[in-house]
């Protein structure tokens, strides 16, 4: 840091608060300690011999060294087949309720989040962050709200050259992003983002242009004290107070902006520019947390950064280089040989170096003739086999095996997979419960924070009509109007794209519903997806969320078929018209297509199935206790079914005290007292469904009562004692 000087530059038209210099140092002392904690320092060797190894950088070579310079890369291929690996298994994070009123509420909260997953890009960010944490050991995300905005010109203004501007609004939605190591810095004691050892503090810093600074630190948002007008970049440590210039950088435009976040002694955010407070306030975000997630490789007890599959490769990588390229340039002059004659020649001691197409001299004899080498001895191939098996034993990952093809079903190739890399699971597990589970939890919290945040549109129209009335009624009836200066706004809420689903929502509660379109868009207001409870829970769900292949999956869907029908056609648990439909729609057949042509039905049958539908709700409803009236206009087949359910066992069960009886009773009444006046009869029919015969005797329970009821009962109800029990109003 340089030296504080008496009259710096910079302060002749700066001019801070005290609380402005304090908070400022504060930045600047915590980013010095933050930089040379020894934990930091060594992990930062690592990094840098990490990335080497996976990039498998070569040395350059001029064009007379013939020395090979060939690079194995055996880091490479672990790292990228433990990503593949990673990112097909990633899980996805479950939206769940933490009441039963906000189950629906829930279930939207969850369209929303794999909305902005997909929109945001942050499966590729996830590999990112995934392969900083294999290469560096530890790989860290951001996640926040990111809004970004340009000005484009539209057309030339009336009588001049200038064009008008307006803002494009490029991205407006959380985001995770990743964060490269180098430029991140966090608190020196901590092993974490939770627990007892958490992270109070960090740092995040960018090299920005000025330019770029200047279009970003403007308006009451990100320059509340109006200080990035002093923001310059570069200069002399002489210009400065407590900042000192970075190398590595264009002094000329760029500048080091610092972004500061705390959540202990107190929430805070402050950014400092090149020496300027432009940001001291509050964390933005409700959830008060540092906004960062990491991923680690392998953890390191009581240590925040881990250790990468670079580190544990790094011994046998070097090995296994300088084996591989000894082999090579042996080959080299076993193809362009050497040659030995006279020492007579006048040779120097570099001319007799080992190089193709070199020369030793020897006492004696005249003769030219070619140095001959034997074959390279097994026992290199036998330690490079070891350094192939000690890679794989200390990584748990054999590249080769996973690359070469599999036989058998989609199933055993998975079990044959997943028993090879059993390291690259507890990998996943350690990816879901520190990573993915935070992002997840900071990104609903940010979601629920900003998607609530409407934009204003003024309203237009012809007052008078009827159409704008209806409009502004129902408006109003949501809340959704603002008046503001004898001017009328609406509440405009972002548009969110649901596939295959459709929300509605039903006395304020939403409802998502299997929707026959494609696509759907609904206006996501904060109704829908808001909790009663304040918050959600997160829980990961395992499995893969990226698509397989569709062989694979027709593979996967006949092997479940397969298994599956026996038990449909013996009538256990499964349909199998339903099976054979999931069968030929991934073998992109129409399955109606396939299906038998049904008789058509008659009017009459139509209308039997009606009454008997009908027939079956009441059924239920007065089983519920519900008191249902009789049916008028209504056939004898629907009364009929009516007492087929009274002689079923379950309602045969029911004491005759009970208010269920009696109301089936009554319905039962009504129905036959409603064809009585009527005129007619009610004859049980026989054959069709709910009907029957009568017996030939009537019990004496029913004698003297209403015949058309005696007629209906007495082929369902078996004897006087059980019909004077159902029935006690006869």
């Amino acid at each position: 840091m340089a030296k504080k000087q008496d009259q710096p530059g910079l302060y002749e038209k700066y001019k801070p608060t005290d609380y402005e210099k304090a908070q400022r140092d504060l930045v600047y002392d915590r980013y010095l300690a933050m930089q040379q904690a020894p934990k930091r320092q060594e992990a930062e060797k690592e990094w840098e011999k990490g990335r080497e190894q996976w990039e498998a950088m070569r040395t350059e070579r001029d064009i007379e060294d013939w020395q090979s310079n060939h690079y194995v890369p055996m880091t490479t291929a672990v790292i990228e087949t433990a990503v593949s690996e990673i990112i097909d298994q990633s899980p996805k994070p479950m939206i769940l309720p933490r009441g039963h009123e906000d189950i629906a509420r829930a279930q939207v909260m969850e369209q929303l989040f794999s909305y902005s997953w997909e929109i945001s890009g942050s499966d590729l960010a996830t590999e990112d962050i995934i392969r900083d944490a294999l290469t560096c050991g530890t790989g860290i995300g951001q996640e926040y709200y990111f809004k970004d905005i340009r000005k484009i010109k539209t057309k030339l203004k009336s009588g001049s050259k200038e064009y008008e501007e307006e803002e494009m609004v490029d991205y407006d939605n959380v985001l995770l992003e990743p964060v490269k190591l180098e430029d991140f810095y966090v608190d020196e004691n901590a092993r974490g983002f939770t627990g007892p050892y958490a992270a109070r503090d960090c740092i995040r810093r960018f090299i920005m242009d000025i330019d770029s600074f200047k279009s970003f630190f403007k308006g009451p948002v990100w320059d509340p004290m109006d200080r990035a007008k002093y923001v310059e970049p570069g200069g002399d440590t002489n210009y400065y107070e407590k900042y000192s210039p970075p190398e590595g950088i264009d002094h000329s435009k760029q500048m080091e902006v610092l972004w500061y976040w705390a959540v202990k002694p107190s929430d805070c955010l402050y950014v400092i520019a090149n020496d300027v407070a432009v940001v001291l306030g509050p964390n933005p975000y409700k959830h008060k947390q540092l906004p960062f997630a990491k991923a680690t490789d392998i953890r390191r007890t009581h240590f925040f950064y881990g250790k990468g599959e670079s580190k544990l490769l790094e011994s046998i990588q070097d090995e296994t280089n300088i084996f591989r390229r000894m082999t090579v340039d042996r080959g080299h002059l076993d193809i362009d040989k050497m040659f030995y004659g006279s020492n007579q020649m006048n040779l120097s001691d570099e001319d007799t170096i080992a190089r193709p197409h070199g020369f030793i001299g020897v006492p004696g004899g005249a003769e030219i003739k070619p140095v001959e080498y034997g074959d390279v001895p097994r026992s290199i191939e036998l330690v490079l086999k070891h350094l192939e098996d000690d890679a794989t034993i200390v990584t748990g990952i054999n590249p080769r095996a996973q690359a070469l093809p599999t036989a058998g079903t989609a199933t055993e190739a998975a079990i044959l997979k997943e028993s090879t890399l059993k390291r690259v699971r507890l990998k996943v597990r350690r990816y879901e419960r520190e990573f993915l589970q935070r992002v997840a939890t900071l990104r609903v919290s940010n979601m629920l924070q900003f998607y609530s945040q409407p934009t204003m549109e003024k309203i237009v129209g012809e007052e008078g009509s009827l159409e704008f009335q209806n409009q502004m009624k129902e408006l109003e009836e949501r809340g959704l109007i603002v008046k503001k200066d004898n001017e009328t706004f609406r509440k405009k809420f972002r548009e969110i794209r649901l596939t295959g689903k459709e929300v509605s929502l039903e006395k304020g509660e939403p409802k998502i519903m299997d929707s026959t379109s494609e696509f759907n868009f609904f206006e996501l207001e904060p109704g829908y997806f808001t909790p009663k409870k304040g918050a959600y829970d997160i829980r990961i769900s395992a499995g893969s969320t990226l698509p397989i292949s569709e062989p694979l999956m027709q593979t996967k869907t006949q092997e479940m078929y397969d298994r599956l029908i026996q038990l449909a056609l013996q009538g256990v648990g499964y349909d199998p018209v339903k099976l054979g439909d999931a069968l030929l729609r991934i073998n992109k057949y129409n399955p109606s297509d396939f299906k038998k042509e049904l008789p058509v039905k008659t009017e009459t049958e139509a209308r039997l199935e009606i009454q008997i539908e009908l027939a079956n709700q009441e059924n239920k409803l007065i089983m519920q206790g519900q008191a249902v009236g009789g049916t008028p206009y209504i056939g004898p087949i629907h009364t009929s079914v009516h007492v087929q359910f009274m002689s079923s066992e379950g309602f045969q069960a029911l004491p005759s005290t009970d208010p269920r009886v009696q109301l089936m009773t009554q319905h039962i009444m009504e129905e036959l007292s409603a064809k009585s006046s009527r005129g007619g009869t009610m004859p049980m029919m026989e054959g069709a469904p709910g009907g029957g015969t009568a017996p030939s005797q009537t019990p004496k329970a029913l004698e003297g009562g209403n015949r058309e009821l005696t007629d209906l009962l007495t082929g369902k109800l078996q004897g006087g004692e059980q019909v004077k029990r159902q029935m006690p109003g006869i």
